[in-house]
């Protein structure tokens, strides 16, 4: 069995967040580089979620803007397969 596409995590996110109620937008910044791919907004608040396969790495550019994020208050999350999707998801339904 051949390892999940970092386009079939991102699709299980995307479907994981509607059948939730979340939105799910695709982030992409022209100018700067790093972003992580999609925002999340969910009863719990708004947060950043970089998607990569099981065997993916982050590049030192979206390690330097993530931390920078975090430094400024942002949430940031990264999922690689299917269960941590899921681990994202469920403490997300929770309300503030």
């Amino acid at each position: 069995m051949t390892s999940p596409r970092e386009r079939d995590i991102e699709d299980y996110l995307l479907a994981q967040c509607r059948a939730h109620g979340f939105l799910c937008l695709k982030f992409v910044s022209p100018a700067r580089g790093g972003v992580p791919d999609r925002i999340v907004v969910a009863p719990c608040g708004t947060v950043f979620v970089e998607v990569k396969c099981p065997s993916g790495q982050l590049r030192k550019l979206q390690q330097r803007t993530h931390a920078k994020l975090r430094r400024h208050g942002a949430e940031v999350h990264v999922v690689d397969d299917k269960p941590s999707v899921d681990a994202f998801i469920v403490p997300s339904q929770r309300p503030p």
